[in-house]
């Protein structure tokens, strides 16, 4: 299978998609959920940044269990997929911005910034920071 390559792997996780995030349950079974992330681009050095609030399955699974895997692939042709897997981390350092920064390039700066605030004002939003040491790529190629 051909892979892309570093420019064309920052390129796609630029880009607006869902990402699919990998937890282990306590039981070992894994937990796939849809998110929203931001990516921090680099060869060896990436980290790709989730929002949720701290009840969800991800963030407990995550507690337990820090290995994770994100997939994120194009809906439809020319395919191509990029998973990152690495260890995330739990964190609330910068939590306001990065939730901003995350709902407005899914959201657009008006209802992303709207949405991010009622996230906020919840008071239960925790950042998962996944330290990316491992990326798998392919693309079509016809």
């Amino acid at each position: 299978m051909p892979e892309l390559n570093q420019q064309e792997i920052e390129e796609h996780l630029a880009e607006v998609r869902i990402g699919h995030l990998v937890t282990l349950r306590a039981n070992g079974r894994p937990h796939v959920a849809p998110v929203w992330f931001h990516w921090t681009g680099g060869e060896n050095q990436g980290r790709a940044t989730v929002m949720a609030g701290e009840g969800a399955v991800k963030v407990r699974n995550v507690g337990r269990n820090p290995q994770v895997a994100l997939s994120v692939a194009t809906e439809g042709r020319p395919y191509k997929y990029v998973v990152l897997e690495g260890e995330a981390s739990l964190t609330k350092v910068d939590l306001a911005a990065e939730v901003r920064s995350i709902c407005v390039r899914y959201d657009g700066p008006e209802r992303g910034a709207e949405f991010a605030q009622e996230l906020l004002d919840r008071g239960d939003m925790v950042l998962l920071e996944i330290r990316v040491d491992r990326v798998m790529s392919w693309f079509e190629d016809d």
